[in-house]
């Protein structure tokens, strides 16, 4: 599916803002990055593969749009460093962040999961957003301006909600909880901090663990019907991420097409 075009009362929303969006090589991420870039951001698309980021650079610059590609391992804190050095470095400061770089390869019980694969996700899930979290805030507390927008997961929001393992589901819900107490630590300074929770969403990670199965099963305990589209979910991080939501910090907003209500 493309992008859909911003609406027009939106379409100059981020003009002159700056943006650096990780995990930006596929999914949600890219999606977001044709979104901002259409409503005028300048951005920086970072993943820890320089091909994909690379490719979702020239996708943006393809319509028009500004972008830079960094490859960066967010679970290390001097590729964190550099990256967010060579962002600020490339757009002139740093505005907005959006972390959006996690996920998990395979299924497993509590019992089942393999100690350093626990620490291997809860470190791609967590410790990366709050390293990228604490390496923008230099630039946004001198701008005293700034918007960070974390991924959360329904898997974080509700045990009923599907089949996600353990680390994945106690991570993203952690994802929460750490973005409320960074918006209020960081109110002070005029930025802040909220939580964007998906539902099922069709990327490519995600369609690689689903069956067809899985797929009917989700839908229909969803009830708008279907599994999200990465475009289902990018409207509310930019509202998140615009002055539209100034007076909106520490919260989650679950965009799940009715799910969770029903668990």
């Amino acid at each position: 599916m493309s992008a859909p075009s911003p609406p027009a009362s939106t379409a100059a929303r981020f003009e002159g803002r700056r943006a650096l969006i990780t995990g930006a090589g596929g999914g949600i991420a890219r999606a977001l990055a044709l979104r901002l870039a259409a409503e005028g951001a300048q951005l920086v698309l970072s993943d820890i593969d320089p091909v994909r980021a690379q490719d979702a650079a020239r996708a943006v610059q393809a319509r028009g749009g500004r972008a830079t590609p960094l490859a960066a391992d967010v679970t290390d804190p001097a590729s964190v460093k550099a990256m967010v050095a060579a962002a600020a470095s490339a757009m002139d400061g740093i505005d907005i962040l959006v972390t959006c770089a996690g996920g998990y390869t395979a299924y497993a019980r509590f019992d089942e999961i393999d100690p350093d694969d626990w620490d291997q996700v809860i470190a791609l899930n967590l410790r990366s957003v709050f390293l990228c979290c604490t390496a923008v805030l230099p630039f946004m507390k001198r701008a005293g301006w700034g918007r960070i927008v974390n991924l959360g997961s329904l898997a974080g929001r509700s045990t009923s909600a599907g089949s996600s393992p353990a680390h994945y589901a106690a991570a993203k819900a952690a994802v929460s909880m750490m973005t409320q107490y960074l918006a209020k630590d960081m109110a002070g300074h005029g930025i802040t901090a909220n939580t964007v929770a998906p539902g099922t969403t069709r990327t490519a990670r995600v369609n690689a663990l689903l069956t067809p199965e899985k797929e009917a099963g989700f839908a229909g305990m969803t009830p708008i019907g279907r599994l999200a589209e990465p475009e289902d979910i990018v409207g509310t991080i930019a509202f998140l991420a615009s002055d539209d939501a100034a007076y909106v910090t520490g919260t989650t907003i679950d965009v799940n097409g009715g799910r969770l209500m029903l668990v």
